[in-house]
């Protein structure tokens, strides 16, 4: 997959190349962003957050998990995995499966190896960035708070400048834990 950066979003007219994902916290869920207003693009979707989009995308597709993985248990009889990954997932152009493990957490119990885990995880499935250039460097940190039922994942990206380009908090809640 390749991941394509404006180092501009929306600040001049541009080709819709990807299309924009919109965190919305209070929910906790991604949401696409419609094109409002958008002469040339009526009713379809908005494209000027390419790396939001990017980083949530990797974040939050499931990714298939191997027979091999430690915490396979927790996938039961369904490893799921991207249908996309299925149908060209060119190597030998430096494609790789999209997304993460994160969804094998949600069966695990809140532990404390639980963000180590998580920090793990969202590392691997942001690495494509790195390697397509999109960011210079990625720092994750991840924290439980068990008394809200939480893991906290923190993900900052760096351009090559060394400057802050992405900054994000995303609260994952272990609702299945209050059942």
């Amino acid at each position: 997959m390749d991941i394509l950066i404006r180092t501009a979003e929306g600040q001049e007219a541009q080709p819709f190349l990807l299309w924009d994902s919109v965190w919305d916290g209070a929910t906790h869920q991604a949401d696409w962003a419609l094109a409002d207003g958008d002469a040339l693009n009526v009713g379809g979707l908005r494209a000027r957050s390419a790396l939001e989009t990017a980083v949530v995308l990797a974040l939050f597709t499931d990714r298939r998990v191997r027979d091999d993985h430690p915490l396979r248990k927790y996938a039961d009889a369904d490893p799921r995995g991207w249908w996309g990954d299925g149908v060209d997932v060119r190597a030998d152009l430096g494609e790789e499966p999209l997304g993460s493990l994160l969804w094998l957490l949600e069966r695990a119990a809140l532990t404390e190896d639980v963000p180590r885990w998580a920090k793990a995880m969202a590392e691997e499935a942001l690495m494509p960035l790195l390697r397509q250039g999109a960011a210079s460097r990625i720092d994750v940190e991840a924290s439980a708070r068990a008394p809200d039922n939480r893991l906290d994942l923190m993900v900052r990206l760096y351009g090559a400048d060394g400057q802050k380009i992405y900054d994000r908090r995303f609260e994952i809640v272990w609702s299945q834990m209050l059942r």
